[in-house]
């Protein structure tokens, strides 16, 4: 596959995961005021879900370490300082095996379970999920290797 499509593929499904997990979160905060409403009118209540909003919170972690060198940062980070050098690859490597999962979790859990933020939550689930899949691939494609 040629470098220039790869990144192509690998820019338009970091956005289209991106644009839900942003829909999402502007769903979950409170809404304002309407600029005529009375004094003494309530404001309107979203509804939530607070384990959909946790799923959430994790998808938009989990994306944000798909984008290319999040990792190497992540890796790179001086844990050693805080735990030992064993403890530190073992931290890495459950937090990547955590934030892999979670997407598809999401999906699942949203597609069993109604919730405010039902269908962005299962795009986005889905999307992660495949920039985890797919992500190293594309990135291998765009360095240069088969």
């Amino acid at each position: 596959m040629d470098a220039r499509l790869a990144l192509l593929l690998l820019v338009l499904l970091l956005l289209a995961a991106a644009v839900p997990i942003a829909a999402s979160w502007l769903a979950v905060l409170p809404r304002e005021r309407e600029p005529f409403a009375t004094p003494g009118e309530p404001a309107a209540r979203n509804a939530r879900d607070p384990f959909a909003i946790f799923l959430l919170a994790n998808i938009s972690v989990s994306l944000l370490l798909r984008i290319p060198g999040v990792e190497t940062l992540l890796r790179s980070a001086n844990l050693t300082s805080w735990i030992s050098g064993d403890y530190a690859d073992h931290a890495v490597m459950i937090a990547f095996i955590w934030f892999g999962f979670v997407p598809g979790l999401a999906a699942a859990y949203s597609a069993v379970r109604a919730n405010p933020i039902r269908v962005p939550l299962i795009v986005s689930g889905v999307l992660t999920l495949l920039l985890w899949l797919a992500g190293p691939w594309l990135q291998s494609q765009i360095a240069g290797g088969t």
